[in-house]
C-alpha cells in the first residue's frame, strides 16, 4: 500500500467535496420549509452589502450600521450553520466511513482514510474526531459553525463580532498550520490526521 500520497491529491480531492457540499448546504438553505428565515437572511445580506459599498465619511457610523446587520445575516443563517454542521457530520463522518474512508472527492482521486497502526478503515469515533479541526476553506468547518449559531443566540451585536472574529481568526491559524503539515511532514498528517490517528493512502 503506496502511504505517500501526493499533497496536490489530496488538495484536490478536498477541493472537489467542499464543493459537493457547498452545493448541498445552499439547496437546503434555499428550501423554505427547511429554512423559514431565508428572506430575512437575504435582506440583510443585501442591506449590508448595500451599506459596505455606499461612499460614507463617517467610519464610525459605516461600522455601527454594518454590525447590525452582520449580526442580523448571522441570525438569520443560523439554519445555514446548523444545516453544514449536519452535512458536514454526515459527509465527513457516516458517509465516509460507510464508503471504505472515500469521500467522493477521494474517491476520484483514488485515495482513502486509513487507520494510522493498522492501515483498516478507521471507526466512526476517529472520523468525527477528524471533523473537528477540518480546514476552514469557504463553507467553514464543524466547529466554528457550531460555536457561531449557539453564541448568536446568547450575545448583543457587539459582543457577537468579537467572538466572531476571535473564533474566525484562531481557525484561519489552525488553518494554515494545518495546511504546512499536509504540504511539509513527512508522511503529509494534517493536524485532523493526528487527532484521530489516521492517515490518507493511495487504494
Amino acid at each position: 500500500m503506496n502511504t505517500e500520497v501526493k499533497t496536490s491529491h489530496r488538495i484536490i480531492a478536498y477541493l472537489l467535496d467542499i464543493l459537493l457540499v457547498y452545493i448541498i448546504i445552499s439547496f437546503l438553505v434555499s428550501i423554505r420549509f427547511i429554512n423559514p428565515y431565508y428572506d430575512e437572511y437575504l435582506e440583510a445580506y443585501n442591506k449590508y452589502s448595500e451599506i459596505l459599498t455606499k461612499e460614507e465619511n463617517d467610519v464610525n457610523k459605516i461600522v455601527d450600521t454594518a454590525k447590525d446587520y452582520f449580526y442580523d445575516i448571522n441570525k438569520y443563517g443560523i439554519v445555514y450553520n446548523i444545516a453544514s454542521c449536519a452535512v458536514i457530520i454526515l459527509y465527513y463522518g457516516l458517509f465516509q466511513k460507510y464508503n471504505n474512508g472515500q469521500t467522493l472527492g477521494k474517491k476520484i482521486m483514488k485515495i482513502k482514510v486509513v487507520d494510522n497502526k493498522s492501515n483498516e478503515n478507521p471507526s466512526l469515533i476517529k472520523y468525527f474526531l477528524r471533523i473537528l479541526p477540518l480546514q476552514y476553506i469557504y463553507i467553514g468547518s464543524f466547529l466554528p459553525m457550531l460555536l457561531n449559531a449557539i453564541l448568536v443566540l446568547f450575545l448583543n451585536h457587539t459582543l457577537y463580532l468579537y467572538s466572531y472574529t476571535l473564533i474566525m481568526t484562531i481557525f484561519m491559524i489552525i488553518t494554515i498550520i494545518n495546511i504546512c503539515f499536509i504540504a511539509f511532514r513527512k508522511d503529509h498528517r494534517g493536524l485532523h490526521d493526528l487527532l484521530a490517528s489516521t492517515k490518507v493512502v493511495y487504494e
